[in-house]
């Protein structure tokens, strides 16, 4: 009996001792699992808050994919807009260097025509002057042989307007007959109009020189101050010229108190008419 009463708070002490020591380890057991309880909340308070802040900041290496879509869009766009500006530029450009070509020519155009209407303007103020000089000149030498068919003719010699007239002093060949005229500072008539023709007609008779002669070298027959004696004058007695191979001279004849004209021979002797010029 007394073994079992000492065994038994042995017992009893023991396992007293044995639950102390497991409520001792349970309640360790019950802080260290605490502890990785709320280390685990906290890592994955901190997961999530690393994933919360990573998802509101993008990386700035690889950006997200519609911003840079939009970008792409924005520089088309400016590409497009860009060119459009540089054809609206090169259609002005090419019209303003038509305008200015057409501006160039017109202006080119409007001087030719201004420089055109100035020559014509000076051509038609020279033809003007030119007119009134030649009235000048016409009135001056009217007034110049008015003056000198004032003059009387030497003795001897008749006058009609401003011409003095006489037989030659000599008879002989048409060229002696001219020297004849010429050292009496005179030369053969030349007659110059109808008026003339009957004044001589009237006052010197005979067959004598006229001063005109055939030059075989122009083909034509011209007075001694070198106008043309025409083909188809009148005076020719036939109408005509004889056109004999040496009749180079020019004579008048009487055809039935008509006078004529005639070409004969240079050499043949005959007397001549002196005519000296009051305007010379």
């Amino acid at each position: 009996m007394a073994e079992v009463i000492y065994t038994t708070p042995n017992m009893a002490r023991n396992t007293q001792g044995e639950r102390e020591e497991r409520i001792v380890e349970i309640y360790a057991t019950s802080e260290s699992l605490r502890d990785q309880h709320q280390d685990y909340v906290g890592t994955e308070e901190s997961s999530n808050t690393l994933g919360t802040e990573s998802s509101q900041q993008p990386d700035p290496v690889s950006p997200p994919r519609c911003p840079i879509r939009a970008l792409v869009v924005l520089l088309g766009l400016l590409s497009v807009a860009l060119l459009a500006g540089l054809l609206w530029l090169a259609v002005q450009h090419k019209a303003v260097t038509e305008k200015t070509v057409s501006m160039d020519r017109d202006l080119d155009q409007h001087h030719q025509r201004l420089e055109n209407v100035t020559e014509q303007h000076k051509t038609v103020c020279m033809d003007r002057d030119v007119e009134q000089l030649l009235q000048r000149l016409k009135n001056v030498t009217e007034q110049r042989d008015s003056l000198l068919c004032k003059q009387d003719c030497p003795a001897g010699w008749d006058k009609f307007g401003c011409k003095c007239y006489n037989y030659s002093s000599e008879w002989g060949t048409w060229s002696k007959i001219r020297e004849s005229c010429v050292t009496r500072r005179a030369d053969l008539v030349v007659v110059d109009s109808k008026e003339e023709m009957d004044f001589i007609n009237r006052g010197y008779g005979g067959n004598i020189w006229l001063g005109a002669t055939y030059e075989a070298s122009e083909g034509s027959w011209r007075w001694v101050d070198g106008t043309v004696l025409s083909a188809d004058n009148p005076y020719w007695r036939t109408g005509k010229l004889d056109g004999g191979k040496d009749k180079n001279c020019l004579r008048r004849v009487n055809e039935q108190t008509n006078y004529k004209w005639t070409d004969e021979s240079c050499e043949d002797n005959r007397y001549g008419l002196c005519e000296y010029n009051l305007m010379k």
